[in-house]
């Protein structure tokens, strides 16, 4: 290797475990020569003579103190030019995880009323927030925040049907005040509460099908924003789906000047979707929400051919 990485110091990131805060490389080389198995998953090492990089609780014979740099986790090491240990396999049991990190936290969002805070989010998991945040980000293609509004759309949907008024509707979905309620909600629903819960009764929308690696996808806007998208199998479904939702819609229209604009917003969209790991409806529930930002974001730029 013809040149020598930086060495990570600082503890930028790392895990914080109950055996011991390994925030400097005295604590890390210290762990490596127990193979402390409870630094692993806090930072990983690399060996400048061998190319390669290791879980602290390797096996394989220590080098030279000299010879041995630090870095957060596998990614750091892999972008540096190291290659993981055949042994030990730091970068599968790194990612693997990850990704039951990132589950954990999806569910806890989901679980929640109120939105629960980076640091919240973080603290369940034992990682830093830049770390925990970072981790999520890269396995979901949204940050944390991104898909705890997709969860409390979703509950927002559910109230409003389940609920006799749009009051009761705003402290059952975890909004703390009718103020910041009305403030979101018709972003969230692409109209107002009261047109989403009388089934969009005097709401003109359009709509489009794309093919994601999820399946068909329908995305349906007025001119609010984006009111809805589906996923299943195919697109009589959706469309059945569309309607029994929308059925006092004045009229819902196929646009396809949107359905090339959203298959081009999809095209971008395509590692999201692919989450290994991942279940399919916290996949789906990051997508959509993407998808419904972008398309909010990029709305001026795609308009109607159509009607």
């Amino acid at each position: 290797m013809s040149a020598v990485p930086e060495q990570v110091s600082g503890g930028v990131g790392l895990v914080t475990r109950p055996g011991g805060d390994f925030t400097d490389d005295e604590t890390r080389w210290r762990a490596v020569l127990r193979r402390d198995r409870r630094a692993d998953g806090a930072f990983c090492y690399s060996v400048l003579t061998t190319g390669t990089y290791s879980r602290p609780s390797c096996g394989s014979r220590h080098a030279h103190r000299a010879n041995t740099v630090f870095f957060s986790g596998p990614d750091a090491a892999e972008q540096a030019g190291f290659r993981p240990c055949q042994r030990c396999r730091p970068d599968q049991a790194a990612r693997d995880t990850h990704v039951e990190t990132v589950i954990r936290s999806c569910r806890f969002i989901e679980a929640c009323g109120p939105t629960p805070s980076l640091g919240e989010l973080a603290d369940t998991t034992g990682f830093s927030r830049f770390h925990f945040h970072r981790i999520f980000t890269a396995r979901m293609g949204v940050t944390p925040r991104l898909y705890a509004v997709a969860c409390r759309g979703d509950r927002l949907r559910r109230a409003i049907h389940q609920t006799q008024t749009i009051t009761e509707a705003i402290y059952e979905a975890g909004f703390n005040s009718s103020g910041n309620f009305y403030a979101l909600a018709q972003n969230l629903l692409g109209m107002t509460p009261t047109a989403f819960k009388n089934h969009g009764r005097g709401v003109r929308m359009r709509y489009a099908f794309a093919q994601c690696p999820l399946g068909h996808l329908l995305a349906a806007t007025t001119s609010a924003g984006v009111c809805s998208i589906l996923l299943g199998p195919d697109t009589t479904t959706l469309m059945r789906r569309l309607r029994d939702h929308f059925a006092a819609a004045e009229s819902i229209a196929a646009d396809r000047g949107f359905a090339r604009h959203l298959a081009d917003t999809l095209h971008r969209a395509a590692p999201l979707a692919a989450g290994r790991g991942i279940p399919s409806d916290i996949r789906s529930r990051a997508l959509a929400e993407w998808l419904r930002t972008a398309l909010v974001d990029t709305s001026e730029q795609a308009p109607s051919t159509d009607g």
